[in-house]
């Protein structure tokens, strides 16, 4: 599905050009779930808006299920941290707002839209604006919208970061129970150690600015419902800490695996 190679994106600033990205190569499989993960300002989000076309002023090469990424890619889906909601619309109207723009037929949009709702436990809501809402619950709005799109491809930056560690959890364990119903290649920008472990089948360690990539791990046990409980997924953690000191410390050095 993704396939970047010697990604490098430099901003032109007032004090000169800053690096971003220094030359980042990985790939995702179809269907898979990737979680990147590093210290503020390496690059994290700068990656994903690449992904999602929103820099086309890159060096390198960045294809997005075989094709060159592009603006306006219908079939990728972008949540930011911020949910995007629109304060005047309320849940339906926010979930719905894609496919109206997208022209899909009224009968159709509302029984996706409700479908949705009911899934994610926003049903009862629906009728409610934002502002009326918890953290958790306009988060949920904000995956229920891009899901309404039946998207092959997912970007979430830093999706959880300003919920409390009891919604974070329940957040994170319906996006795994949503991934494991459609498959939909999942790319998530994250900080959280925990959260890159449960959530990324792969998971990409970046470097201080500018990032490179320090390590790329396989994480099989992603996608279980018990896998917080065993023993690898803390030990998994505790290697992730040792990989993000020594990235700290020595940026640029990539690792294929874990030992």
């Amino acid at each position: 599905m993704i396939l970047v190679e010697g990604l490098r994106v430099t901003y032109q600033t007032a004090g000169g050009p800053v690096a971003a990205l220094g030359g980042v190569s990985f790939r995702v499989a179809a269907g898979e779930t990737c979680c990147v993960i590093g210290s503020s300002g390496c690059g994290k989000s700068t990656l994903l808006s690449v992904l999602a076309g929103l820099i086309p002023d890159f060096a390198g090469k960045v294809l997005v299920a075989g094709a060159p990424v592009a603006p306006g890619r219908r079939q990728t889906a972008l949540i930011l941290q911020d949910y995007g909601l629109l304060p005047w619309k309320n849940v339906f109207a926010n979930v719905a707002l894609g496919l109206e723009i997208r022209k899909v037929p009224r009968p159709e949009r509302e029984a996706r839209v409700n479908r949705l709702l009911r899934e994610l436990g926003l049903y009862e809501y629906r009728r409610l604006y934002p502002a009326q809402l918890s953290g958790g619950q306009r988060q949920r709005v904000a995956i229920a919208r891009a899901l309404a799109l039946e998207p092959d491809l997912l970007l979430m930056d830093e999706p959880f970061s300003s919920l409390d560690a009891l919604t974070r959890e329940a957040l994170q364990e319906s996006l795994r129970e949503i991934w494991t119903r459609t498959r939909c290649t999942i790319v998530l920008v994250t900080h959280s150690i925990e959260e890159a472990v449960f959530l990324g089948r792969q998971i990409i360690v970046l470097s201080p600015r500018p990032g490179r990539v320090v390590a790329a791990l396989p994480n099989p046990g992603a996608g279980r419902q018990d896998w917080r409980r065993d023993p690898e997924f803390l030990r998994l953690c505790s290697f992730l800490r040792e990989k993000l000191a020594v990235g700290a410390a020595a940026p640029g050095t990539a690792a294929a695996g874990r030992r």
